[in-house]
């Protein structure tokens, strides 16, 4: 019996497709595992569209020129409508985030209108935010340049130290404090550090952290996942593909070869299915997985 998985190529053509569909330019995107990481790290940069309870520092002050934008965008918060025409527009091509990727900071400009582009119009000042499933932290409105990353951890553990806690050093007093100059020095080279701040401790990475590729650590965890879990799905095929053929054929679904099957991946509505090309029918097992737009949308 010949079975032949091809998961990575026929999944890699689904993610490619629906980065495209968000705009995206996927033209530096050469081989399956470019498509695969791609599409993990927009998974992890991009925000759900879905309503959150919005909580704002205690020293929060949303300069004038942008208090309409603000307005604006939090209606679109509370709604659970798309938040991505506010990110960077660098988001397109997918380049490196490093205040998102080490402290886990999304900032947001809040023009008062959509450009050609898709995006709103570009602020001097942004947002600078912490995004969880059904919350969202407002750090400050400061001007997009000049930010340190350390005033805005010190926000997030003097007004809520709960997120901050599972990436606290316990017992550990690090001999070397690095600068802001440091850490900016570092993250450009892929290298992560830990924060040292005012309550004596040192945090590591809520963002996650960096590689050395300067790319986001999280995006290559869900891409190790993912390529685990088509694993285990091979697997489970393998080991099955006998009951496949007696418990499939009786239900009106002859078999054209029982002796060869090819699986492949495919986008059928919010599940990726796995479907033998030659025989034309589906493994029982599925991913639900919606496609970016859906999830994300712009």
């Amino acid at each position: 019996m010949k079975i032949e998985c091809r998961f990575k190529p026929s999944l890699a053509n689904i993610f490619k497709k629906e980065i495209e569909d968000l705009g995206f330019d996927t033209s530096k995107l050469v081989t399956d595992e470019d498509v695969l990481h791609s599409y993990c790290s927009y998974s992890h940069r991009l925000l759900e569209k879905r309503p959150r309870t919005i909580h704002k520092a205690d020293t929060f002050v949303c300069p004038e020129e942008v208090e309409e934008g603000l307005t604006w965008l939090e209606s679109k918060i509370e709604k659970g409508e798309s938040l991505n025409p506010h990110l960077n527009t660098t988001i397109q091509k997918d380049k490196l985030d490093g205040l998102l990727y080490d402290c886990g900071i999304h900032h947001l400009h809040l023009g008062l209108k959509y450009e050609a582009t898709g995006f709103v119009e570009r602020t001097g000042p942004v947002l600078f935010a912490v995004f969880r499933p059904d919350d969202v932290y407002f750090l400050d409105v400061r001007d997009h340049e000049g930010w340190s990353d350390k005033e805005l951890l010190e926000i997030i553990n003097r007004n809520w130290p709960e997120l901050l806690s599972v990436y606290r050093m316990e017992g550990v007093k690090p001999e070397t404090t690095f600068t802001e100059e440091d850490i900016t020095s570092l993250r450009k080279a892929g290298v992560n550090t830990f924060h040292e701040l005012s309550d004596g401790n040192s945090y590591l990475s809520m963002g996650g952290g960096i590689t050395t590729a300067g790319t986001s650590q999280e995006a290559v965890r869900t891409y190790i996942e993912i390529v685990r879990m088509l694993g285990k799905i091979e697997k489970q095929i393998r080991d099955n593909s006998k009951f496949f053929v007696s418990h499939v054929e009786p239900k009106g679904h002859p078999f054209r070869d029982r002796n060869h099957f090819v699986f492949v991946c495919r986008r059928v509505g919010d599940d990726i299915r796995f479907y033998d090309v030659v025989n034309n029918n589906y493994w029982q097992t599925c991913w639900h997985i919606l496609p970016l737009k859906s999830r994300f949308g712009l």
